[in-house]
């Protein structure tokens, strides 16, 4: 299992579920301190190496009071009501928009297979969280962890509508989960599934640049210094996409067409060449379905 430090009460847990294509990409953080925190879970077939990392860090299931979803799609949050099994004690806390689908996920779990098919068979099947078990999440909701340590809660939905992120503001981390995108090797790319609306996006982006991080936090994968000057290059990066992807869908170009395109047009897509195959077609069937946000995103405009 690895465990990344990024500050005393801060750790990084590569999930690394058993599927192909996901040996660095899941990641769960985990905030230690007079009371713990898991921010996002993974899905379901990644809770045995979550709990495996708790071990490791002599850390009881037991001792987790909190976890914070970023959002639910069933890679951050599919394996939330297996884990809560096992962390009696815990809290869920989840933007309000996600708690019914939580409790009952049954559309969620149907739309993860649509969209994912047969890797969402790997993920495994969602399992609901019971109602009282979960605290809507409000904006500049504060959870004190003692010893001054302070996480302050923002809603930045544009990923999806119930997408939240989380500041430390002491040691000027922020964990942004997909708001400011998905990095791979340092390079980061669009997350922008349907129905993606790039407004709020552009809003959440600027709401986190106010905040002025030092480190930004990736819920795939990592966690880089220059936080402010990754949102704002991320933000640049989202106009361009949104730009390039409505123009080249306008003159019928296909998702495949559009892709190859970008990869022309933006050399730090140039990491796509150096992945294995159970990598690329991973992030080939994210790219299509980025794509096909933004396609529908500019057909609105």
């Amino acid at each position: 299992m690895e465990i990344y430090a990024i500050t005393p009460a801060l750790k990084l847990l590569n999930l690394q579920p058993p599927i192909p294509g996901c040996k660095k990409f899941i990641g769960a953080y985990l905030f230690h301190n007079e009371k713990s925190v898991i921010i996002d879970v993974g899905p379901k077939a990644a809770i045995p190496n979550l709990l495996q990392a708790l071990t490791e860090i002599s850390l009881n299931p037991n001792e987790i009071d909190y976890i914070v979803l970023t959002h639910i799609h069933i890679d951050h949050a599919g394996g939330a009501g297996t884990a809560i099994k096992e962390m009696s004690n815990a809290k869920i806390i989840a933007h309000s928009r996600a708690i019914s689908h939580l409790v009952a996920p049954t559309m969620l779990w149907q739309a993860s297979l649509k969209t994912l098919g047969e890797t969402a068979i790997k993920y495994g099947e969602i399992e609901p969280v019971p109602e009282h078990r979960i605290t809507a999440a409000t904006d500049q909701m504060k959870l004190d962890l003692g010893h001054g340590l302070m996480l302050e809660i923002y809603l930045t939905p544009g990923h999806a509508p119930h997408h939240l992120s989380i500041f430390d503001r002491a040691n000027g981390v922020l964990i942004a989960g997909e708001t400011a995108g998905v990095c791979i090797e340092g390079a980061v790319r669009p997350a922008t599934p349907p129905p993606f609306k790039l407004e709020e996006a552009l809003s959440s982006i600027d709401k986190l640049i106010d905040l002025e991080p030092q480190k930004l936090c990736y819920g795939h994968f990592g966690c880089y210094d220059d936080g402010v000057e990754r949102l704002k290059s991320y933000r640049e990066k989202l106009l361009y996409w949104h730009k390039a992807v409505n123009l080249a869908a306008k003159a019928g170009k296909s998702p495949e067409d559009i892709l190859a395109l970008l990869r022309k047009e933006d050399q730090s897509l140039s990491y796509l060449g150096r992945l294995d195959r159970e990598e690329y077609a991973r992030e080939f069937a994210l790219f299509i379905n980025s794509i096909n946000g933004l396609a529908g995103s500019a057909q609105k405009h």
